[in-house]
């Protein structure tokens, strides 16, 4: 294991060396028990920081592909969750045509940065300078978001501002469906294709050549030479 070092700004309460939190969450929701081995703050080894003051740390026993920007470090003791719904109060800064349900755009709330879809809304359509209550739905992860935070809704040159008013930690994640059910079955020229005896059901002894036998039969002609004999003398 190593030691990995991720950078945040304390936003409420003391952060100590040594102390143990939590951090997440994670794809699934859930957070991790991790210890702060250390902390730097203006390239300098200090023991703690205040709320407000950003700075690095140090995080033992952790992988670095298990760090994403927008997780937390928080207390163990304040039971923390993953929420992948929320409600919020929104007003449309600009947006050429209209918005209305299943609209997806980027929310940007403290350092989460996640697009979200609308999945319900107090009004049938918005347009610029109109304002509602949206209820939001992330697409990826879960969030460790907290009610009265500022977001902003953008997607190309559609802006929204807002407050987040409501979370809903009981909203089940979506289901993503398995692996083998994604893949896509492949066209295989051999596999339909059988061996030359399965497909044309030929017995090995037919295999065998044919061979033709012609009988020559050969004329045999004997001459036989007599000597002249000659008168007796």
């Amino acid at each position: 294991w190593y030691q990995r070092r991720v950078r945040g700004t304390c936003m409420r309460g003391l952060i100590k060396t040594n102390d143990p939190l939590l951090m997440g969450p994670d794809s699934l929701g859930n957070f991790k028990h991790i210890i702060v081995k250390s902390i730097h703050r203006k390239r300098l080894p200090v023991k703690e920081v205040k709320a407000g003051q950003s700075s690095s740390f140090a995080l033992k026993k952790i992988k670095r592909g298990e760090i994403r920007k927008g997780m937390v470090l928080v207390s163990p003791h304040s039971n923390p969750q993953g929420i992948w719904e929320f409600e919020s109060e929104i007003r449309v800064l600009h947006h050429p045509t209209t918005i209305s349900v299943k609209y997806q755009a980027m929310v940007h709330t403290g350092s989460i940065r996640q697009t979200a879809s609308i999945i319900t809304m107090s009004v049938q359509h918005m347009r610029t300078g109109d304002k509602a209550i949206c209820r939001f739905r992330f697409i990826k992860n879960p969030e460790y978001i907290k009610e009265g935070a500022r977001m902003v809704f953008r997607e190309g040159r559609t802006k929204a501002v807002g407050n987040i008013i409501k979370v809903f930690p009981d909203a089940p994640a979506p289901y993503r469906g398995n692996k083998r059910d994604k893949m896509k079955p492949r066209y295989n020229a051999r596999r339909r294709i059988k061996s030359y005896n399965d497909r044309d059901r030929i017995d090995p002894e037919q295999t065998k050549p044919s061979v033709t036998t012609t009988a020559t039969t050969t004329t045999a002609t004997t001459t036989t030479t007599t000597p002249a004999v000659g008168p007796e003398t």
